[in-house]
C-alpha cells in the first residue's frame, strides 16, 4: 500500500492569545502537527512563549503583508502601508496595488526578512514558510520568499495549489471561493518554486476559516491515495472580543474538529500518518 502522510498546519500563530491557545490545544489534544508564526502579530510574544513550552509543535513563519503592522519601521516600507500605518487590509487590495506598480519589491524583501529574523531571534528552528492570505505566491514575492529561505536555511515553502473536488461544487454559495481558488492556483502555476521542499498535495483553502468536523471529514475522504499532503487550518478558542470578528472564521469549531477522537481514529484506520514540516524536510 502506498504511504500516506499528512501535515496539519495551523495558520495565524501570534494573531491573538485565544488563537495561540487554540493552536497549542489542537496540537496537544488533536491532530495539528505544525504552525506558522505571525512575527508582526499582537500576540507574538505570547505565541513564542507557548512554542518554547511545547517544543513538539513544529514552527514556521507566516509571511504577512496584509492587515497587520510591519516589523520594520514604517518609514522603511511606506509602499506596504496605508494611512493608518498598517498593511493594506486584504490580499485583494494588496494584489491590485502590486499589479499597478505601487508596491516596492525592495520594501517587501526588507519586511519579510525582518519578520523571519524576529522569529529566529526567539531560538526556534524554522522549518517552513507560508503566507498570510497566500501573498507569498504573488509573482516576484515568491522569488523573494525563496531567496530568504535560502539565506536562513529554511528548507520548505508552502505550495497552496488545491485541486478542485466534487464536494466543492456541492457546497452552497461556493462560487466566490472557487473563483479565489482558481486565481490562487494560477499564481501557483506561474511561480518559480525551485529550491524548496514542499508537500505533494495541499488542501484546506476552500474551507479556510470554516473547517467544521463535517467539512474536515469531506477533505480527509478526498485525500490523495499516496504522498504527503498539507492541511491548512485555523483553530482557536472562543473570543467574542476579537478584533478579527469581521473575518467570520469559526475558530472554535475548527478546534473542536481537530481534537475530535473520531477524526484521529479515521486517520489511523486509513493508514494516514501525521507528520510535521520538519519531518518532510528531513526526508
Amino acid at each position: 500500500m502506498s504511504r500516506r502522510r499528512l501535515i496539519v498546519n495551523a495558520d495565524d500563530f501570534g494573531l491573538t492569545e485565544a488563537v495561540n491557545e487554540g493552536i497549542v490545544e489542537a496540537h496537544q489534544r488533536g491532530i495539528v502537527t505544525a504552525t506558522t508564526l505571525i512575527a508582526s502579530g499582537t500576540a507574538f510574544a505570547h505565541a513564542a512563549r507557548l512554542a518554547r513550552e511545547v517544543p513538539s509543535l513544529d514552527v514556521g513563519v507566516h509571511l504577512t503583508l496584509t492587515e497587520e503592522q510591519p516589523v520594520s519601521p514604517a518609514r522603511e516600507v511606506p509602499s506596504l502601508l496605508g494611512a493608518d500605518g498598517r498593511f493594506h487590509p486584504h490580499a485583494t487590495a494588496f494584489v491590485k496595488r502590486y499589479f499597478a506598480g505601487q508596491i516596492s519589491l525592495a520594501e517587501v524583501e526588507r519586511e519579510l526578512d525582518a519578520q523571519i529574523a524576529r522569529a529566529l531571534s526567539q531560538g526556534f528552528r524554522i522549518s517552513h514558510l507560508d503566507g498570510h492570505q497566500h501573498v507569498h505566491m504573488v509573482p516576484g514575492i515568491r522569488r523573494i520568499a525563496g531567496k530568504l529561505a535560502q539565506k536562513y536555511g529554511i528548507p520548505a515553502i508552502r505550495f497552496p495549489r488545491e485541486a478542485p473536488r466534487l464536494y466543492m461544487l456541492r457546497d452552497g454559495g461556493a462560487s466566490a471561493r472557487l473563483a479565489q481558488l482558481f486565481a490562487l492556483n494560477a499564481f501557483c502555476a506561474a511561480a518559480d518554486v525551485r529550491g524548496a521542499a514542499r508537500p505533494d498535495h495541499f488542501v484546506g483553502f476552500f474551507y479556510g476559516g470554516r473547517l467544521t468536523k463535517g467539512n474536515l471529514m469531506r477533505v480527509l475522504h478526498a485525500l490523495p491515495a499516496s504522498g504527503t499532503s498539507e492541511l491548512m487550518c485555523h483553530p482557536g478558542r472562543h473570543d467574542p472580543a476579537s478584533s478579527r470578528g469581521h473575518w467570520q472564521y469559526r475558530w472554535q469549531d475548527e478546534l473542536a474538529a481537530l481534537t475530535d477522537g473520531e477524526v484521529r481514529d479515521w486517520l489511523r484506520e486509513h493508514g494516514v500518518e501525521l507528520v510535521s514540516y520538519a519531518a518532510l524536510a528531513a526526508n
